[in-house]
């Protein structure tokens, strides 16, 4: 394996470990039948988009679209959501510029960045709705600003 880009790496992290796992419920407006579950109106319902990208069945379609096509970088996760309720545009694609910016600044800034403990002594914040670290150890050769 080679290197990815940012932008490549953080599409990856959306589709495997996203922020967010469970979105905040709905409640259902009317009786309904979804994946063979009965729903009633006034059920809530979450969103699991970590599960959803999870999908054995999609990412088959994903992985075969991928190599026929040639191409990787499938943005198709739901780290954003999907259809009427999904993060409006352009702040899916303004939070994913801030973001990568960051990314691409930090370790340009800082070009021997690295973890300063092994990644399995990361402790995940306990919660079943957003991923993150309670703390994430680095370590790097401090830099004098200029200017």
């Amino acid at each position: 394996g080679g290197r990815h880009s940012v932008a490549e790496a953080m599409n990856e992290v959306l589709w495997e470990d996203a922020p967010t796992q469970i979105l905040a419920g709905r409640w259902a407006s009317r009786d309904a039948r979804l994946g063979g579950q009965n729903i009633a109106r006034g059920d809530m319902l979450l969103l699991g988009l970590g599960a959803a990208n999870g999908d054995p069945h999609i990412r088959q379609q994903v992985t075969d679209l991928v190599v026929r096509s040639g191409q990787g970088g499938n943005n198709a996760h739901m780290a954003f959501s999907h259809g009427e309720y999904r993060c409006p545009f352009p702040a899916q694609e303004i939070a994913e510029i801030i973001a990568r910016t960051g990314i691409e600044v930090l370790l340009d800034r800082l070009p021997d960045l690295e973890l300063a403990v092994p990644a399995t002594e990361l402790v995940r914040r306990p919660s079943a709705f957003l991923r993150g670290m309670t703390a994430l150890p680095v370590r790097f050769t401090p830099v004098r600003t200029t200017g």
